[in-house]
């Protein structure tokens, strides 16, 4: 017997109560796809059923059929997620009616952009009826991505037409079958979960993205518990693997059947979010309800339906809306997901809404900022690249790691990686360490960063150091956590190089010859004072300078590592204090602290020598512990 090759794609049935969809399916596959008794005895489908056409090469077909009632379009909406075409059934005895229409609708709103018409019950039509309902499926195809598709005639109970649909349908399949695609996550909405003694809960649906083996966990959204996997089934038999686009029931031990109910989407671990808050874009049908601020609306995305209000925040008019959508429940997206909107009572289809993002609160016309960040992300919204530098520009453009990214697009850390350093490389972001920073934000710190660097450089053309409070003052709490992460190359290419204390090294400086020459005048005159300085003013009226040069040049001293100022308005020669500090090292070798030795040993008094003592507690050399003081590290540099 030929191995069964199951093709990545399952194919849906839409159309009207009773046009013979199930009995479709049953001629096609050998198996009723109505599992209830129910359905059955009513002949009529009232929840999602499940069949696979095999061919005689192993090629196999699975398909969902689901019910044409129009009280049920939130099942058949269940039963489109994951259909990668759909079988269109009109019957030759009815044409086209009022569910064939909302059903093609919702194909085409929900992107099923491929299928089939089969004209059913061929069998009870004359030739010209035959033609009048295929004139009637023209007019309903013309226009949209269905307008080139096959019309197959077809009579279930003469088995007339069958082999040509078999052989459309395989077509169909194999041009319509999903890709892999390494950057999405393994993501699954449940259709349908059980329990089986024994073995625990399974959840069945389709594959939309991603691949999970036998063995990895998997969490149930929005609430966030989690199961191994102990099998993987496709289409009934033994997989190993779930991939996209398969037909596929997981056994999850872990949960039970209410955790898996219709409506909850199976996600890898920290790729998917969920929330009530929606930011949305709304596509209006022509036809559509008319719609306004704070109105009750039903969302059906993926299986699940949840009532919810819509919020415009700002005056809009057209087809295309930017929008809040509040649901009462949380419910689990990921951006570029596309949903269906409809009025709850009486029911009728709003248009087709796609998904953004969470957000933290309702845009009001205030936010204008924000709202033209969340437009430039639906502009975006099927460009990957453009979407990454987008969420990179968030929160003042801060370095963000792969995962967090990832977790917000439902994307996979190593393919969002593998695409972050592909910018990289393009030049369009740049890496920080573990995290990515976009080249834009990367641009305008950099400009920041020189105009900060340009300024103090020309207020204070003496000094060999800048006090990085002057970066956190200019670029702010985010910025500079941005800036304090940069490799030091990074750091260096803005002129400046990270040191330890409060100040960064400043490069490139050619110190004026004046600032010089001051600078050992003034030197001279506290090195004479050892560590009994005179009052700054003194000091300066010694050395013979005026106030702004005494100034650059007590700058140019303690940057060149020349003189130390442990407080304002003490100056030490470094000497000097180089020698209080082997002082006091030996003193603590020794044993104890002796302040007295050591004002006399130095010839000073109190009030220089606890300055001097805070000062190398400062620089590591020292430690106070309550009223003692411990030696740290005798070789820590004063500087």
């Amino acid at each position: 017997m030929t191995e069964a090759q199951p093709v990545p794609v399952v194919i849906g049935t839409a159309g009207h109560i009773d046009h013979g969809k199930s009995a479709l399916v049953e001629a096609l596959c050998g198996t009723h796809p109505d599992r209830w008794q129910e359905e059955q005895e009513r002949g009529i489908t009232i929840d999602l059923g499940y069949a696979q056409l095999t061919y005689a090469d192993g090629l196999e077909i699975g398909f969902v059929d689901v019910p044409g009632h129009e009280k049920l379009v939130r099942k058949m909406v269940a039963g489109a997620t994951g259909m990668g075409a759909a079988m269109l059934v009109v019957a030759s005895d009815d044409g086209v009616m009022t569910q064939t229409r909302e059903h093609f609708e919702v194909l085409t709103l929900l992107g099923v952009d491929r299928g089939i018409v089969v004209i059913s019950k061929a069998d009870l039509a004359d030739e010209d009826t035959m033609l009048l309902v295929e004139e009637e499926v023209h007019e309903l195809i013309e226009g949209s991505s269905w307008e080139n598709a096959q019309v197959v005639a077809v009579s279930s109970h003469a088995g007339t037409g069958l082999e040509e649909l078999r052989e459309a349908l395989r077509t169909l399949a194999l041009d319509a079958r999903s890709k892999a695609d390494p950057l999405l996550a393994f993501r699954m909405p449940v259709q349908r979960s059980f329990a089986i003694q024994g073995a625990g809960t399974v959840a069945t649906g389709v594959c939309a993205s991603g691949t999970l083996d036998e063995g990895q966990e998997v969490v149930a959204m929005p609430s966030g518990k989690s199961s191994r996997v102990r099998r993987v089934q496709v289409h009934g038999r033994s997989a190993g693997v779930a991939e996209p686009g398969l037909r596929t029931a997981l056994n999850l031990p872990d949960l039970t059947k209410v955790d898996c109910d219709r409506g909850v989407v199976l996600v890898a671990p920290g790729s998917t979010k969920s929330g009530k808050l929606l930011r949305m874009t709304v596509s209006l049908l022509p036809d559509a309800p008319v719609l306004k601020h704070d109105s009750a609306v039903q969302i059906l995305a993926g299986t699940s339906a949840v009532e919810a209000r819509i919020f415009f925040g700002g005056d809009q008019s057209g087809t295309e809306l930017f929008v809040d959508i509040e649901a009462e429940e949380e419910i689990c997206l990921v951006p570029g997901q596309r949903c269906l909107l409809r009025r709850p009572s009486p029911a009728k289809n709003f248009g087709v809404a796609r998904f953004l993002g969470f957000g933290k609160y309702r845009l009001k016309k205030r936010d204008a900022e924000e709202r033209k960040w969340w437009q430039q992300m639906a502009a975006a919204i099927d460009d990957r690249e453009a979407l990454l530098l987008l969420l990179l520009e968030t929160d003042q453009g801060s370095p963000k790691k792969p995962n967090d990214l990832a977790s917000a697009m439902g994307w996979t850390v190593a393919g969002t990686t593998a695409m972050l350093d592909g910018l990289v490389k393009a030049k369009r972001v740049q890496q920080i360490g573990a995290a990515y920073i976009a080249a834009g934000s990367a641009q305008a710190m950099l400009g920041e960063v020189l105009g900060v660097v340009d300024n103090f450089r020309g207020k204070f053309p003496g000094r060999l150091l800048i006090p990085i409070q002057r970066f956190r003052d200019r670029l702010g709490k985010q910025g500079w956590k941005t800036l304090e992460k940069l490799a030091d190359e990074q750091l260096e290419t803005m002129g400046v190089k990270r040191r330890r204390g409060t100040h960064w090294e400043l490069l490139g400086v050619e110190v004026p010859e004046e600032i010089i020459a001051a600078g050992q005048s003034l030197l001279a005159v506290v090195d004479q004072h050892g560590l009994t300085p005179p009052d700054w003013s003194e000091v300066v009226a010694t050395s013979g300078l005026d106030a702004d040069m005494a100034d650059s040049a007590r700058g140019y001293l303690v940057d060149s590592g020349q003189a130390v100022q442990p407080i304002e308005g003490l100056l030490f020669a470094f000497a000097k204090v180089n020698a209080f500090r082997e002082a006091v090292v030996a003193q603590l070798e020794s044993g104890g602290m002796d302040i007295p030795a050591l004002r006399d040993q130095f010839q000073t008094t109190r009030k220089f020598v606890m300055p001097l003592l805070e000062y190398l507690d400062d620089c590591g050399v020292t430690e106070r512990r309550g009223p003692n003081r411990l030696l740290r590290d005798a070789n820590a540099s004063l500087l």
